[in-house]
Formats: structure tokens, sequence, C-alpha cells
């Protein structure tokens, strides 16, 4: 049965006119992801209405085609202006723009789109083969597991920081400390709102990575007056050569691309754990795993590969779960849910047996939108690394114009663009006395869901809610994270040493 449902899903995907709706979807993906703070999210939402009346073999796979791709986009906005195009992309952000900065901006976009769209078409077929595997594992999380998932992305917070674990620590603790404002679910009780109703609501991610990461850099290049690019960019055939050197960098570092993609697509089967958490987990742990990790921060492209990687292959996993559990695993597969519905298919485990047709052709469907929005983007790179020669009376007004625009159509409200200021202010002041900024803004990604969990977990499960097996497995893991890397120098040094010499 699952071999005539991946054929039939392979027939589907082959059709023309089903192609040729996800190949549109595959351009409205790339232009919502490349416009900072638009998202697939939001691109998804608005094309709801257009499916009414379609099939659900040409309505669900266009929708995904459009989602799947968009995180592409916004790696390449990432890397050149230092906007991330959708929050995922934040992380690509550490070293990224670093990248371009020192004129290798084709280089790190190369990297950027191979790693994320090859992570989504490998995410795939991990899927097809890991379906027997998920399903369990999935029913083994409960909140108290999935607090301590969040812990282990806490305990990137040290290695985010470069130099100083304690300013990175620091640091995380403000954005703890800030992703606390708001309207606490449990207690029912408002929290560091100061009286203002827009509080209630909590801090706006999108505004808040604005603020901390492009307004800071947009004034430094306005003061100098010079061009993103500190270094001389490569321009004709030595541009695209040096996309494809990019191109090329995912193979030579196919292991950091492979732990990547993995750490994508099992925080995406998990639901609730949040998009912004894998790629800052995926880039933590190759930190922590290189040869090299004093590096990462200065522009490297091994700090590009393992977030983009885990960008696009995060959307296979989640779609797995919504699949069979009908549970969402993030927000797109909420509305994508609706989508559902609106097509008259009920997503669950029936989804695997009755609908297994559908089920295939939608997983395919996200393996050829990752290709075609390769295709396309390595084909553009070129082109939008022009933008780093840009001079900054031309780049800053548009640049600070559209950042503010994206604050704003988040939450069309416009206190966001106060929280911008608020941020501009906060993200200067880190630069001038070198406090890690992915640090805080990791700490304020996860602090909800750490707090969400707990509160969960403790009310679930009592006090004693660390003791099930899963959980004491996870806290070895985050543990064993804490001690590697000494470890790993103790060990080097003994072998280094060698026996000793007899006289």
């Amino acid at each position: 049965m699952i071999i005539d449902g991946m054929i039939a899903g392979l027939w589907n995907i082959g059709d023309p006119v089903l192609l040729g709706l996800m190949t549109i979807g595959v351009f409205i993906g790339l232009f919502v992801g490349f416009l900072p703070a638009v998202s697939g999210l939001l691109g998804t939402a608005l094309m709801l209405p257009f499916v009414v009346g379609m099939k659900p073999l040409t309505a669900l796979p266009f929708l995904l085609a459009l989602h799947a791709v968009s995180y592409t986009g916004g790696s390449m906005t990432a890397i050149l202006v230092n906007i991330p195009g959708t929050g995922p992309n934040a992380a690509t952000l550490i070293d990224g723009f670093p990248m371009t900065q020192k004129g290798q901006a084709g280089r790190a976009m190369g990297a950027a789109i191979t790693s994320s769209s090859l992570g989504g078409i490998v995410s795939v077929f991990f899927a097809l083969i890991f379906i027997p595997l998920v399903i369990p594992l999935v029913k083994l999380l409960y909140s108290a597991e999935m607090f301590f998932i969040i812990i282990m992305g806490l305990s990137f917070l040290a290695v985010l920081a470069g130099s100083s674990p304690i300013k990175g620590l620091m640091a995380g603790s403000l954005g703890l400390l800030f992703s606390f404002v708001g309207f606490q679910e449990t207690t029912g009780i408002p929290r560091f709102t100061f009286g203002t109703v827009f509080l209630l609501d909590k801090l706006d991610i999108i505004s808040v990575v604005i603020g901390l990461f492009a307004v800071p850099e947009l004034i430094d290049l306005a003061t100098k007056r010079r061009a993103i690019s500190l270094h001389e960019t490569p321009t004709g055939i030595k541009l695209w050569a040096d996309v494809w050197e990019g191109v090329k960098d995912v193979f030579r570092h196919f292991g950091v691309f492979i732990q990547g993609t993995v750490i994508g697509y099992v925080i995406g089967v998990i639901p609730g754990v949040g998009a912004e958490t894998a790629p800052f987990i995926a880039y933590g742990q190759a930190k922590q795993m290189s040869k090299h990790p004093e590096r990462f921060g200065t522009g490297i492209v091994e700090g590009v590969i393992a977030p983009e990687a885990s960008n696009n292959a995060k959307e296979a996993g989640a779609l797995l779960t919504t699949l069979a559990f009908g549970v969402p695993g993030s927000a797109v597969m909420a509305i994508l849910l609706g989508a559902f519905l609106l097509v008259g298919i009920v997503p669950g485990p029936e989804m695997l047996t009755d609908n297994l047709e559908l089920s295939f052709t939608m997983l395919f469907g996200i393996a050829v939108a990752n290709l075609i929005a390769c295709i396309v983007c390595l084909v553009f790179a070129p082109f939008a690394t022009k933008i780093t020669t840009v001079h900054p009376d031309y780049l800053f007004p548009v640049i600070l114009v559209l950042g503010l625009t994206g604050a704003f159509a988040s939450g069309v409200q416009i206190l966001n663009l106060a929280v911008v200021v608020l941020f501009a202010v906060i993200g200067f002041f880190m630069n001038r006395f070198e406090y890690s900024k992915p640090a805080l803004l990791l700490g304020f990604v996860l602090g909800m869901l750490f707090e969400h969990y707990f509160w969960h977990a403790l009310h679930l499960q009592g006090p004693l809610f660390f003791t099930r097996p899963v959980s004491l497995m996870i806290i070895f893991a985050v543990v064993l994270l804490f001690v590697f890397q000494p470890l790993k120098a103790c060990f080097y040094r003994l072998f280094k040493k060698g026996p000793a010499v007899q006289p």
C-alpha cells in the first residue's frame, strides 16, 4: 500500500498543471520571504481564499510550495542587509552578514540557498523513511519532555556569546526577561505592561529583530558613509564563481549540513516547539562540534550552512505531524489545517492510510518546490549582491522604510515602531560593549515556550516531572553539551602528549 501511494504521489507531481501551480507558489514564496518581515505565514494566509473550490491534489501542494521556500528567500535578505526575511532566518544573520562585509556575499548566498533547498529535499526522504519511527516518538513527548528540549535550546546561550560566556548568559537572561512581557496565560496576570494594553499581547519578534540587528547596522553604515561590504565585491564571472564556491562549501562541510538537517527535521516533528528554535539549536550544535568554534560569529560559511539546512528541513517534519495527528507542527501548519478543511479533508491518522496518495503528493511537492527555488535563487543571487555596493545615502532610507513597514505590518500596530526604536538603542549599546545580540534573541524566542511548558509539566505531572525516562535522556544530552568541549580538549592534550619515553 505504501509503495502504491509513493508511485501515485510521484505521478501526481509530474502533472503539468500541478507543476505550473507549484512554480507560481514558489515565486510567491520567494518574494514574500525576501521582503523583510512579510514571511510565508502571511503569504499562505493571503492565498487561502484562492484555493476554495480547488481539488485537494492541487490546492494543498500549491500552498506547501509557497511556504516551503519562503525561508530560502528570507536568507538572502538576512545575508545582504542584516534584516531576516522571516523570523527563523535570524540565526543566519550571525555569520551571513559578516561574510557580506568581507565581500563574500555571493559565497554566503550560494551556501545558504543550497543548504536550505537541499535540506528541504533530504528531509522529505527522512519523512518517508522514518514514518514508522516518528509516530511512536511523538507519542512519548509530553510537556515535561518539551520543557527539557527548550532547556537544551537555552543551553546554547553561552555558546552564542563568542569569547565571553558570562556576557552571553547576561544577554540571554535579558532576552528571557523581555519574553515575559505581556499576559501570563496560567496565572492570568499581566506583567511588565505598565498599564499599556499594547504590551498585553507580548513583544513582536519581527520588531525586536529589526530593532536589534538592522537599525544599529544601518546607523553604523550612515555615520561611516561606506557601503555594506568592507572589501571589494567580485564582479562578472568572478561573482558567479563566488556563488558557486558557496554551493561547493555545502558539500565540503557535508557533516554540518546533515547535522542541521536532522536537527531541523526532528524539531519540526515536535508540535509547538517553534520555527525559530531549530536554526539556533542547529547553529549552536555546529559551533560546539567545530574544531574552531572561536571563528563562529566572525563570518564563516559553516555558520550559514547549519541554520539554513534546518530551516527548510523542519517543514517536512511539521507536515508529518499535521498529517498523522491533525496537530499543527508550526504556525503555518495551523493555517494549512484550515486549508485542509476548506477542501474537504480532515487530517488525522487516516491521512496515512485512507489519503496516502495525497500525503505522498504533498511530501514530494516540498522536495520539488525546493529544487525549483534552488535553481531560481542561484540564478538571481549574483544580481542581488549588487545591493552590497550601493552607497549608504541611497541604501539607508530604502532599507529603513522597508524594515519599519515590515515591523508595522507584522501586527498592524503603530506601537511596533516604538519597539523597534527601543531595541535599536539596546542593540547599539550591546555592539558598543560587546554583548551577544544572538544570545538575547535566543532567550527571547525560547522564553515564552520555556514558561508555557514548565507550567504545563508542573500541573500535569507534579514537582517530579523530570523523572520520566525520556526527560532524563534529554537532561543527559544537555549535560553532555556542556562537558563535550572540556572533555575533547582533555583527550586531545592526553593523546598529543603521548606515552612517556623510556630512558
